[in-house]
């Protein structure tokens, strides 16, 4: 390799002295927006582990054993949401909904003796709880470029007897 010396070489040096600075402009703000994404998708991913395990554990505890009185399905969902949300204090990013609905009414009736036979439910009353979680990803708020969003959701579903507590199916 035969060295560079005189006009030559400063010629060469002259044209690529900025394309170390430009490289970097391009690529810096590419390698900032993976990174966000890489940082919000662990986040999303945390939280959906987390939740998982809550919302078992709620609708384990509070919607498997029903009170007596006016306490329906719908306090019992509203019990489970209000367990969820205060396992996630200091979230703000994260929202919640809790619904609930029956699952298997009806009547499998036995008509032995002919179509007189009286019939009766041979399926347990079962209920169904949908847990949500809206995931909104830091830094875009509730928009993007102009894009309404309610968040990224997580739906997780069980299926309990209120009257066997503790017992999913």
């Amino acid at each position: 390799m035969v060295p560079l010396s005189g006009r030559g070489s400063r010629r060469i040096l002259r044209s690529t002295r900025g394309q170390m600075m430009v490289e970097l402009a391009v690529c810096l703000p590419v390698m900032l927006a993976i990174a966000g994404i890489a940082i919000n998708l662990m986040v999303f991913f945390g939280d959906c582990a987390r939740f998982d395990r809550v919302a078992a554990e709620a609708v384990r505890t509070q919607a498997a054993s029903p009170g007596y009185g006016s306490y329906g399905t719908d306090s019992r969902a509203q019990d489970v949401r209000a367990v969820i949300e205060g396992s996630f204090v200091g979230s703000d990013h994260l929202s919640f909904s809790v619904s609930a609905g029956g699952v298997g009414e009806g009547s499998a009736g036995s008509s032995v003796g002919g179509s007189d036979a009286p019939t009766f439910s041979l399926t347990p009353h079962l209920e169904e709880y949908t847990c949500t979680l809206y995931y909104r990803p830091w830094g875009l708020g509730d928009s993007f470029f102009g894009i309404q969003f309610s968040g990224i959701p997580h739906t997780r579903t069980f299926v309990i007897d209120p009257y066997k507590p503790g017992v999913f199916l």
